[in-house]
């Protein structure tokens, strides 16, 4: 594996537990939601970067369907089970959670964070035929589709909603017109894979990455800042995963790890990133009860400060827990 993809699946992770630790402080206005609007918006770019990882690692390769298939779920089936089946056993534990457990499951995640496990089953589907077409065609075919999927999934989206629905829902809707020409093919996940591919083959230049990066990000705080005066309270709406600023700032920081040297990781950072998937299952427990059990909150101290020592000391646990874990061999595939 690639030093710069570990690295980048180390931060991505590390930025999933920072937006969820910083997301209190977002959603309560008071002294500490500029530190949360800050803390929200750099690391909103935390799962995008999860599916371009995907599409720079798997994409280019040509590989029959039996194996790819195979190694997919393998990969994403067991922990899905293992992890809806954990937070299905904590709601029980604590008075609530469905009845059905079987049913609960396929009908979709236990908990709030596991939809990212379930949206990988819907790319693993698609990758091979979108893998053909990556494969086959020139890079300024690969281009026109990665700007199609923007304009389509990202810009006329926030555009509509912005122009004509006055209020906050917290997510981009997909307007009309896109229905009624039938340009949902370009919408979902899989163009974030295919920009990953691309940026992963033809990287620019970190000083264009950093840029983009710091700007999709600081455009994120200024529409925050701005939403929350229209309404009078707090918004997400351009910090959802299909926000221009949030697509510009993963394409940024993606960059920024691509223009750096390749080589093989070293062996804390490879054990780590080996780590990423089994940390982000965990985490939303550590984050709440168990912190929060010995008498931590993110929301107490310096709201600038505590929120990312939560957030270090909560990856820290998490980490400690799955590395235990994977040390038995059988436990590998689940964690």
């Amino acid at each position: 594996m690639d030093r710069r993809i570990s690295a980048l699946r180390v931060a991505a992770c590390f930025m999933v537990i920072l937006l969820h630790v910083s997301a209190e402080l977002f959603v309560k206005p008071g002294t500490g939601w500029w530190a949360g609007n800050v803390f929200d918006s750099l690391t909103r770019s935390c799962v995008p970067l999860f599916f371009m990882i995907a599409g720079a690692t798997m994409l280019g390769r040509d590989e029959p369907l039996g194996p790819f298939f195979r190694k997919r779920v393998l990969r994403i089936l067991p922990p899905l089970l293992v992890w809806s089946l954990f937070y299905l056993w904590w709601l029980w534990h604590n008075g609530g959670g469905p009845a059905n457990w079987p049913l609960a499951i396929l009908q979709g995640p236990a908990m709030f964070h596991l939809w990212y496990f379930y949206a990988l089953v819907g790319v693993y589907a698609a990758l091979p035929v979108l893998r053909k077409f990556y494969i086959h065609s020139s890079p300024r075919d690969r281009l026109l589709f990665a700007v199609a999927w923007f304009l389509v999934a990202s810009v006329v989206p926030t555009a509509q909603n912005l122009l004509f629905n006055r209020h906050c829902e917290g997510y981009i809707g997909f307007p009309r017109l896109n229905d009624v020409y039938h340009l949902t093919f370009f919408g979902g996940y899989m163009g974030y894979v295919v920009l990953g591919a691309i940026a992963a083959d033809r990287p620019a230049s970190a000083r264009a990455g950093w840029a983009a990066f710091l700007g999709g990000s600081l455009a994120t705080i200024a529409g925050n800042w701005w939403l929350a005066r229209q309404f009078g309270s707090p918004c997400e709406f351009f910090m959802v995963y299909f926000s221009p600023f949030v697509v510009l700032a993963a394409w940024g920081l993606f960059t920024v790890a691509m223009s750096l040297r390749e080589g093989t990781p070293s062996r804390w950072l490879a054990v780590l990133a080996d780590c990423t998937l089994g940390i982000y299952g965990l985490h939303v427990i550590v984050i709440g009860p168990v912190l929060q059990r010995f008498g931590w909150s993110a929301q107490w101290g310096n709201p600038w400060i505590n929120p990312v020592a939560y957030s270090v000391a909560a990856f820290a646990v998490c980490f400690v827990v799955i590395y235990t874990l994977r040390l038995l061999p059988p436990l590998r595939r689940l964690f």
